[in-house]
């Protein structure tokens, strides 16, 4: 059983309807969780009060982004990656080929701030539970973005199919295929 399952969606609209034309985005994500470590990384491009964010599954370097520093601070302290998490990658073609964005799928109730009770609350009805449970609430994630990742049109395994094409993606970054590069450095590699 592959552990990701490919979800393509019809259309995306970036700005008014009617602006620009639409882009399909398809986007694929791991059905498990997969343990990831994330560490900061020296770059001499990461802008001052920035610091370079690397993932690693499997101790293999598998995305980086530029964040601030209190960002990754916050992630560190609420122990965003001591536990497995789901993975997820947008694709879109665009030049020079398909530009992908990798995303941490983390549970959103892992980020609701509880804030203390007053002892008065406990007689007044809560308007959240006027909607008994629900299921979505359990399935409402945060996407953390982990980095860029390009595949150039020559590399491309399924060029008729963007949903199929981003799945193969999301599967080598997790395969021992090689790592896959940032759009920087496979420019400056195919030079």
């Amino acid at each position: 059983m592959e552990p990701w399952q490919a979800d393509e969606y019809e259309e995306f609209y970036e700005g008014e309807e009617g602006d620009q034309p639409s882009i399909p985005v398809a986007f694929v994500s791991t059905q498990q969780s997969v343990p990831l470590t994330v560490n900061t990384l020296e770059d001499d491009r990461t802008p001052e009060d920035m610091v370079c964010m690397g993932t690693f599954f499997n101790e293999k370097l598998i995305a980086r982004s530029i964040v601030p520093s209190e960002a990754l601070i916050e992630l560190e302290s609420q122990s965003v990656f001591a536990s497995p998490v789901r993975l997820g990658l947008a694709a879109v073609e665009q030049e020079p080929g398909l530009q992908c964005r990798l995303f941490a799928l983390l549970p959103a109730d892992q980020f609701s701030q509880k804030e203390p009770e007053e002892p008065w609350a406990a007689s007044v009805p809560r308007f959240e539970d006027s909607f008994g449970d629900t299921e979505e609430d359990d399935e409402a994630v945060v996407p953390i973005l982990l980095g860029h990742i390009v595949r150039f049109d020559k590399d491309r395994k399924h060029p008729e199919n963007l949903a199929a094409e981003a799945a193969d993606v999301l599967r080598a970054i997790l395969t021992d295929e090689g790592p896959l590069s940032s759009p920087v450095d496979k420019i400056l590699e195919d030079i």
